[in-house]
């Protein structure tokens, strides 16, 4: 089955988008998923880069960019992973003739508690994501 190239987009490509993003390489092959955010955080989120160790994916190195920072070539598939970025993401959407799917995963970082509580939210996130991907794998074989 052929997947299309992914853009995963969220308010701030720190957490949501970055994982959508390693989690459909992870999945479908490297380099076929990119990520961005409407306004990019200053820093990659440390919860982020532990829970999605635990699968096998180093995203240390990880930077966030903005959506008018992602230049060529434009995704099959846009991906919003929060309200916040819905309309943004829906428009490029529509700017560059690719497909469009709202995914909205709650944000991990407005998790109050101790250091437990906060990463079991980042895992939750993760597996949702995952779970995201995995529920588009089976509708787009069965279509």
């Amino acid at each position: 089955m052929s997947h299309p190239s992914v853009l995963f987009v969220c308010g701030r490509n720190a957490i949501r988008s970055p994982m959508g993003a390693a989690l459909w390489d992870q999945r479908f092959g490297a380099g076929s998923a990119r990520s961005c955010g409407v306004i990019p955080a200053a820093f990659v989120d440390p919860f982020m880069v532990s829970v999605m160790l635990e699968k096998g994916i180093d995203l240390e190195d990880f930077s966030p960019i903005a959506l008018n920072g992602v230049g060529e070539p434009a995704a099959q598939l846009v991906v919003s992973l929060s309200t916040a970025a819905e309309r943004t993401a829906r428009d490029y959407a529509s700017r560059t003739g690719a497909e469009f799917q709202a995914w909205p995963i709650p944000d991990p970082s407005e998790t109050g508690g101790n250091r437990d509580m906060r990463i079991a939210a980042y895992r939750e996130t993760r597996d949702a994501i995952a779970a995201r991907i995995a529920q588009w794998e089976a509708s787009a074989k069965s279509a």
